[in-house]
Formats: structure tokens, sequence, C-alpha cells
């Protein structure tokens, strides 16, 4: 009996007990979620700068848009006779000029509606006097402007094409040409992630 259970005894000792799966160790786990969060961060990144890049090329698309529809259908032959900006971007907007992803506030038929762009700035269509009685030209006024746009705004329309003036803040371009040095001085810096700047494209005549 005695010999049996040294032989149970021994044949136990042998055995490879196998030990439970606990998962993942603490450091694993650490790592992985690390990993994790910068992928997300790099993601939202990418999403963030060609969203921005889009808002850029799409608001200089509409100040074109803007600009053409008023030489070919808001003058006549005294001029572009309103009374301020209010009204005649009201006016623009009623008539279904308004570029169809630019944001309108308010009843478009109503003739009081304003205009809106991608960065929550107001945008206004004005008149602009020539000083000998009539409004000859007109104005675009476009706010919260991020620096980076503001300054390829300038660029690709300061050149003394479509606009016969540009105004970046309180310069004026009477001449309608900016240079990017120019452009680089006088864009102001984002207040966190808003746009700081209001641009004026103006046509005379």
């Amino acid at each position: 009996m005695s010999h049996l259970l040294t032989v149970l005894r021994n044949r136990d000792t042998g055995r490879v007990r196998p030990y439970p799966d606990r998962g993942w160790g603490t450091a694993d786990q650490g790592g992985s979620g690390i990993l994790g969060i910068l992928g997300l961060v790099v993601v939202v990144g990418l999403i963030w700068g060609l969203w921005a890049l889009f808002n850029g090329g799409s608001e200089a698309t509409n100040i074109s848009d803007m600009a053409t529809k008023t030489k070919g259908y808001m003058g006549g032959r005294t001029g572009y006779n309103f009374t301020s900006g209010a009204t005649m971007t009201g006016n623009f907007i009623q008539r279904g000029f308004a570029p169809g992803n630019m944001r309108v506030v308010g009843d478009p038929d109503s003739g009081t509606a304003t205009l809106w762009n991608a960065w929550g700035g107001q945008v206004v269509l004005a008149p602009v006097s020539s000083g000998a009685g009539m409004n000859s030209g007109f104005s675009i006024t476009t706010n919260k402007v991020p620096m980076k746009d503001c300054i390829s705004l300038a660029q690709q329309f300061g050149n003394g094409g479509i606009f016969s003036e540009v105004a970046i803040n309180s310069t004026q371009h009477t001449d309608g040409t900016v240079t990017s040095e120019e452009a680089g001085k006088e864009c102001t810096k984002n207040s966190g992630s808003a746009g700081t700047n209001t641009m004026k494209f103006q046509v005379n005549g």
C-alpha cells in the first residue's frame, strides 16, 4: 500500500499544471490604448486639414461667383441703385443669386436675409459710390477669415484681375495687387480656432 502511494505521488509531481488565462497584462493594454489614441488624433488632424482646405477653396469660388453675378445682373445704366449693404445683400439673396453652399439667415424672399461664410462670418455685398452722384461699383466684405485663408484669398484675388481694390483688415490696396509678403504681414493670426480677419474686395465700375 505504501509503495502504491509513493508511485501516485511521483506521477502527480511530474505533471505540468496549467495556469489560468489572465488576459492581457496592464502594460499591453496601456500600450494598445495609447496607439489607438494616437491613431485617432492623426485621423482627426487629417480630416480637419482637409476640411479647412475645402473651406478656403469653397469661399474663393463663392466670392468669385458673387462678383460675376453682381456685375452681370445687379447693375443698371445708373449703377448699383441700393442704399446700403443690407438692402443690396438682401436683394441678391431674394433674386436667387446666393451660392448654394453659403448659409442664408432669414427668409430668402424677404429682401432682408443675410449671408454667412463657412467660418461663421457675415458676408456683405454693398454699393460703392464713385463720388459723382451714383454707385458705379460694389464691394464684397467677408469676416472671420482664418489667417491661412486670408493669405490665400489675398494672393488669389490680389492680382489686379477681377477686383480693382483689396482691403485686408485696415490696410487698403487701391491698385488691387497684394504680394505674398504683404498678405503675411497684414493677415492676423487666429484666436484659438476662429479667424480674425476682415477682407474687402471691391469693383470700381
